[in-house]
């Protein structure tokens, strides 16, 4: 057995035939794997299906149906009514490292400035607050 022929990562199994640099067939950095796109009949038939589904049924009709299939024990159809009754809530983690460039407010507009002293100021809780039962929007 050859030494040294385990499998490495990154490492194309045969040298030769790998896409080098200069390669006319190799992607180029920022390049989509499918520069022309969506093609046009696909765009066609998107549209002329979804205008078949809106001439077949109506939206109550849809609604029925995804409550049947919902109370029947679907998980989809129970996932998709969840979602629509109480969509996720996006978050926003910020992290402020000390070691790099300084925030530049400057580029902020006055009402970002105004929206970010609020964030701020409910970042600063006082405990009496929170355990008294009142949020710190509510104690202000």
């Amino acid at each position: 057995m050859a030494t040294g022929a385990r499998f490495k990562p990154g490492v194309s199994g045969c040298p030769e035939k790998q896409f080098k640099p200069g390669n006319s067939h190799r992607w180029q950095p920022g390049m989509s794997g499918n520069p022309a796109g969506v093609p046009q009949s696909r765009l066609e038939f998107e549209r002329a299906f979804n205008a078949a589904l809106l001439r077949e049924g109506s939206p109550e009709e849809a609604a029925h149906l995804l409550w049947k299939a919902a109370r029947a024990g679907e998980a989809w159809a129970i996932q998709n009514i969840c979602q629509r009754f109480a969509p996720q809530t996006q978050s926003l983690r910020m992290i402020h490292e000390v070691d790099h460039e300084e925030f530049d407010y400057t580029k902020l507009t006055d009402e970002q400035l105004d929206q970010l002293a609020r964030i701020m100021e409910a970042a600063r809780s006082e405990p009496e607050a929170l355990e008294s039962g009142k949020s710190p929007a509510k104690a202000a």
